[in-house]
């Protein structure tokens, strides 16, 4: 589906919670992992001239942060083709008392101004791979960075030892646990807050005062 003016699409997220016992049987489905950080969940799209729409996940405006000139800059240099993008991130900033600024990008659904409807988020991870990871400063347990001033992360892909990652994480703050996804998950219609996305992802989480995974 041709994307050529901004319209804000609700982002692929999980809403199915579970507890960590149950790892290790979707590592054996095949599933792959990114870790879930502590941040706002946000869409970033980048229209072919480089101005940028910045939404929350549930299509308002941010309250407590607002894009720098920087982050626009490094992200035009790491998409720099003059055709629509639409990034699926975590803003890394009023949750977490030591990080801030950082988006930290797991998810693209428009790539050469087309909503990338029926593709699977193996072959998304691939396009992302491409600008990202192959142009990545530096390699971190979690995610690799993508600009010099440590504000561009992109979630590195994991495809085992899902409960060695899970159980290694030592600051919930940052961290909250794992994102669990189909590597065949295909995107779906995203014009809604509820949509067919949410079956193809499951969070697992340390526990908290707010929920016990």
């Amino acid at each position: 589906m041709k994307y050529s003016a901004y319209k804000f699409l609700f982002p692929p997220r999980p809403e199915t919670a579970l507890p960590p016992d149950q790892l290790k049987r979707y590592e054996r489905q095949g599933w792959c992992a990114q870790f879930k950080k502590n941040g706002t969940g946000t869409t970033i799209a980048i229209s072919p001239t480089k101005e940028f729409f910045v939404m929350t996940r549930h299509g308002t405006p941010h309250k407590l942060w607002q894009i720098t000139d920087y982050h626009k800059q490094q992200l035009s240099r790491l998409f720099p083709e003059p055709e629509w993008v639409y990034l699926i991130v975590e803003v890394l900033h009023s949750k977490t008392k030591t990080i801030k600024n950082v988006i930290y990008i797991h998810d693209i659904i428009v790539y050469k101004s087309q909503v990338l409807y029926g593709s699977t988020f193996e072959a998304r991870q691939k396009i992302l791979d491409e600008h990202l990871k192959k142009n990545a400063l530096k390699e971190t347990p979690t995610h690799y960075v993508c600009d010099p001033k440590n504000k561009i992360w992109f979630a590195k892909l994991f495809l085992k030892d899902f409960s060695e990652l899970f159980y290694s994480i030592e600051d919930t703050s940052v961290d909250e646990g794992l994102v669990l996804k189909m590597l065949r998950g295909e995107l779906g219609f995203c014009f809604s807050e509820k949509n067919d996305n949410q079956r193809w992802q499951i969070k697992f989480r340390h526990p908290c005062k707010k929920y016990n995974f």
